[in-house]
């Protein structure tokens, strides 16, 4: 089966982990790709992947549907036999026309609703909620994240067939190591304002006050930058490391003890399926963080996984830090049992194959 891939994400984009991971465990099950985006280049290795580079300059608010243009121009350039498409919503309101009048069944990939603010979002809010409606008339599958996503996309768009592929782990890159000699609290990915970072520095800060020793790990950028570097200059505790590759983070990651989830109760938030909480778990740490739809998990151990209101975070944030069992890392081996169970790519890879194979079965 041959599948055509549109979407608006580089591949040098932090948040390219999951479509890399979903297409590499695709062509793993002898699907062929051909991925449209963006980037000049691509280094993804695999002899069923092609990369169709597009790109183009446009200034902001005007760079999906550019994009969606050359992307229209190239299928009537190479029109497809036998082929399935999956498309980011961000370029769907000007692909999918063309999917259609050559007949090439398609299914909608949402990975992210809109987050920027103002004028921009709400255009994209617009182009969001077209996307999810064509696919709605058309009766095309849909992919999102988590059962909260899953249940916004139905009450705001009316679509009622989409599939949940929520974020993964790569099991054999992330997985326990030895801890280091102080108890370690880790958050890693974009180090933004409204991402609730500064709260991770605080409470390190009232844990040392109470004469708990304990720091803090940052692993990112981000306009919190500037900051976290000032408290990491001033404070031995707190650790502030740039973007790394998985390689990289993976072991750094498995060297602490608690991965942080601080994302506050917001729209963006709540529909979410962070990478990092597969990853923290995949390394065998505990979890804390702000209690929400987007971060909570079926089937976890509140022994290991545990979510507070965002008003308590600090206050039970100390709490959770003077757990003898955390510190001394006696839940590794039932946290890794469980993200091997539950949270390896491979359930979400073989979800989507499924989905894009009974598409490929219903035109043949």
């Amino acid at each position: 089966m041959h599948v055509l891939w549109f979407t608006g994400r580089s591949m040098t984009d932090l948040c390219s982990t999951t479509q890399r991971a979903l297409m590499t465990g695709m062509m793993e099950r002898n699907l062929a790709i051909t991925f449209l985006n963006p980037d000049e280049r691509v280094e993804f290795g695999g002899q069923n992947f092609t990369h169709v580079p597009l790109p183009h300059r446009a200034r902001r608010g005007l760079q999906s549907r550019t994009l969606a243009n050359a992307m229209v121009r190239w299928l009537k350039s190479n029109p497809p036999s036998g082929a399935v498409a999956v498309v980011e919503w961000r370029v769907a309101p000007w692909v999918v026309p063309e999917l259609d009048q050559q007949g090439i069944p398609w299914a909608l990939m949402d990975r992210s609703p809109p987050a920027d603010a103002g004028l921009l979002g709400r255009l994209q809010w617009r182009g969001w909620r077209t996307a999810w409606k064509m696919a709605s008339r058309a009766q095309a599958p849909g992919f999102v994240v988590s059962p909260a996503h899953q249940a916004f996309v139905k009450r705001n768009t009316g679509h009622v067939s989409a599939v949940v592929l929520q974020a993964g782990v790569d099991l054999s890159l992330f997985k326990p190591q030895p801890k280091r000699p102080t108890l370690t609290m880790v958050y890693h990915g974009r180090l933004d304002r409204h991402r609730g970072v500064l709260a991770c520095a605080m409470l390190a800060q009232k844990a040392r006050l109470e004469g708990l020793a304990v720091d803090v790990m940052f692993v990112g950028e981000g306009n919190l930058t500037p900051s976290l570097k000032a408290l990491a200059d001033a404070n031995d505790f707190i650790h502030l490391h740039p973007p790394m590759p998985q390689a990289s983070l993976a072991p750094l990651l498995a060297s602490c003890h608690v991965g942080l989830l601080p994302m506050p109760k917001q729209t963006v938030w709540t529909l979410a399926s962070p990478l990092k909480r597969s990853e923290y778990l995949a390394c065998g740490l505990s979890v804390f963080g702000i209690d929400h739809e987007g971060h909570r998990l079926e089937g976890a151990n509140e022994d290991w996984f545990t979510l507070v209101p965002q008003e308590d975070f600090h206050l039970d944030g100390l709490e959770r830090l003077q757990d003898r069992a955390i510190v001394e890392g006696q839940h590794v081996d039932h946290v890794r049992a469980f993200a091997e169970e539950h949270l390896g790519w491979s359930v979400s890879v073989d979800r989507l194959v499924e989905v894009l194979t009974t598409l490929h079965q219903k035109d043949s």
